[in-house]
Parts: C-alpha cells; sequence; structure tokens
C-alpha cells in the first residue's frame, strides 16, 4: 500500500467490467465527473493492480479485462479512423497497434504501451470494415491493407 493512504477498499468495492463501465457497489457509476475523477485518479501499484488515489485514500479497483475500453469508431477507412475511449480520449488508429486476443477479443495497444479492448459495439462497428485476404484479417486503411495480428 501507498504510505500514508487509508486504504478504503474494504468499504467501497470499485469494478470495472470488460465493457469498461465503472461499478461502485454494483451500481453502475454514470455521473460523467465521478468517471472523469476516478479516470484521472486510476493509477496502478508496484505490483500491477489497479487503483485509486484520492488522498488521502486509496481503493483497489478490480478490472474484468482492461480499464480503458474502445467505446466507439470514427471517420471512414478510406481517410483514416479514429477511436475514442470510455475516459473519453480519441486516438487516431493506427492499424499496427490492432491485436486479435482469446476468443477473437480486439485489443489496440496506445502509445504509452497500455492495452485496451475493443467494447461489442466498437468492435462490430470495425469488424464491418475489415476482410479475410489469405487466411488473414485485414483492415484496409486510405487503400493500405493491415493485417491484424494475434495478441501477443
Amino acid at each position: 500500500m501507498k504510505d500514508g493512504l487509508r486504504d478504503v477498499t474494504a468499504s467501497a468495492r470499485i469494478r470495472i467490467d470488460r465493457e469498461g463501465r465503472w461499478y461502485y457497489n454494483d451500481a453502475e457509476i454514470v455521473n460523467p465527473m465521478v468517471l472523469r475523477t476516478f479516470f484521472n485518479a486510476l493509477t496502478r501499484d508496484d505490483h500491477g493492480r489497479y487503483c485509486l488515489v484520492i488522498e488521502p485514500e486509496i481503493c483497489y479497483v478490480e478490472v474484468e479485462d482492461t480499464p480503458l475500453v474502445v467505446s466507439c469508431i470514427r471517420g471512414e477507412p478510406d481517410t483514416g479512423l479514429f477511436l475514442r475511449l470510455n475516459n473519453l480520449e480519441t486516438y487516431p488508429l493506427d492499424p499496427s497497434r490492432l491485436s486479435i486476443g482469446d476468443a477473437n477479443v480486439l485489443y489496440y495497444t496506445l502509445p504509452d504501451g497500455m492495452k485496451v479492448r475493443f467494447s461489442r459495439q466498437a468492435y462490430y462497428s470495425l469488424a464491418l470494415m475489415m476482410e479475410e485476404l489469405d487466411g488473414s484479417i485485414v483492415l484496409t486503411i486510405a487503400g493500405k491493407p493491415h493485417p491484424i495480428c494475434p495478441a501477443e
């Protein structure tokens, strides 16, 4: 535990489901200001566990897969695509950062190295733009085909 912080995990069970929805004691958190505060306070401890640090308290967060999730896709394959995350940040899609994980779950690696999962909605939106070519799944952006590799 981080020095000098009071651990409130036992009384404030916070979790993020695989679709990127946040819950407090099993009630979904929908207030955008609370969500923004939590996203800004989210960090990882020395053991890789996710936690919220809002001094003087710390609360460990149960994360089903990844805390950040691609919530939707913007743009057109002919000109370029953008990923909108559940924290409301937007990133240009670099197809080389896409990967397919277990159970065909689609992931994207952000420039800082953090892996984010695609929500079902975002996955299906992008899947409609993909095709199978010579046994590989391919996304064509601006006329250039990009094979999607298995996750490592």
